[in-house]
């Protein structure tokens, strides 16, 4: 990791630890699609950290869309510029369609200043209360042709506001001042990531022992999506709240820094992991991680046989 983006990593890190936010390890390896996760109460964020935004890659994009839809959380790129230009306080971007801030953005996001400003084709753009605007409209005796003539745009435009769309700032000022009324409305980034469609999974599955452990999970009737660039190889999935991160074991010599890491993501996300051993062991748990071999796994058929055995196994 370049020192530039360490620096934006270890200043997000900080921002969410002084708001209150339980947060993952900043390390969590090398070749993730994101490099945080955080929890505040009911909201779970999914982090990546860039320098400059336009690095960011749909693949990228698609694997953080996925584990936000099946744990709830909501993805996020924090960032530092687009292009050689800095991003702007207050404002958010969208690269595929996921939300991006500057650090000091989501400093005041997380502090409860939520931005009513987002970039796009052509600009700025302001999001407005459209009920308000039509309320108010209709309260000084203003048609939509009058607005709409006043402000310089069609009628079809101001309907639009009025349905809800963003409007650019010329526009948003000239609104104000005629209506005399703050039109302004927050940004939600739940709501954002809410509105998300739950990506296709990614082509065929090259890894064989992955592809067996996903067939034997839906086979017993399992919900189950596998990861490419997670410190977890899967999420099975009961509920939207309610799910298990997965890891594999080739051998049972794996990388104990990986299981670190999806030991601590798990955690922070208040949800179990378990590790699927492709060879058969005595041990029940490495580095405090729940073990499952693959053999055992063919023989659990419901997901309450398989919580019972991890409840057992994190302990022992």
């Amino acid at each position: 990791m370049d020192d530039r983006r360490a620096a934006v990593l270890r200043k997000v890190f900080q921002i969410l630890l002084r708001e209150g936010f339980n947060v993952s390890d900043p390390n969590l390896g090398n070749l993730l699609s994101f490099d945080l996760i955080a929890k505040r109460d009911r909201l779970r964020l999914i982090i990546k950290i860039l320098q400059n935004i336009d690095t960011f890659k749909s693949p990228n994009a698609l694997e953080m869309i996925r584990i936000s839809k099946l744990t709830d959380g909501t993805p996020l790129v924090i960032g530092e510029k687009a292009g050689s230009g800095a991003l702007e306080r207050g404002v958010i971007y969208y690269r595929h369609s996921i939300p991006i801030l500057s650090a000091e953005s989501f400093s005041d996001y997380v502090d409860g200043d939520q931005p009513c400003i987002s970039s796009g084709p052509g600009g700025f753009y302001v999001s407005i209360d459209g009920e308000l605007l039509h309320r108010r409209r209709e309260e000084l005796g203003y048609s939509i042709g009058y607005l709409s003539n006043k402000i310089g745009v069609s009628r079809r435009s101001i309907s639009l506001y009025e349905s809800g769309s963003a409007v650019t700032v010329d526009v948003f000022l000239k609104l104000e001042e005629i209506l005399r009324e703050d039109l302004r409305k927050s940004i939600n980034l739940m709501e954002i990531s809410d509105s998300l469609q739950m990506p296709s999974e990614d082509g065929e599955i090259t890894n064989e022992f992955l592809r067996e452990v996903l067939e034997i999970m839906i086979g017993n009737g399992f919900d189950f999506h596998a990861m490419r660039r997670a410190p977890f190889d899967a999420i099975t999935r009961e509920s939207m709240r309610e799910f298990l991160l997965v890891g594999l074991l080739e051998t049972l010599n794996g990388k104990r820094e990986r299981i670190e890491a999806l030991r601590n993501v798990s955690a922070i996300f208040e949800n179990d992991a378990f590790l699927v051993s492709r060879m058969s062991t005595e041990r029940e748990n490495i580095a405090g991680c729940p073990v499952i071999s693959v053999n055992e796994l063919r023989g659990i058929s419901e997901k309450e046989q398989l919580q019972r055995i991890i409840e057992k196994r994190k302990t022992s």
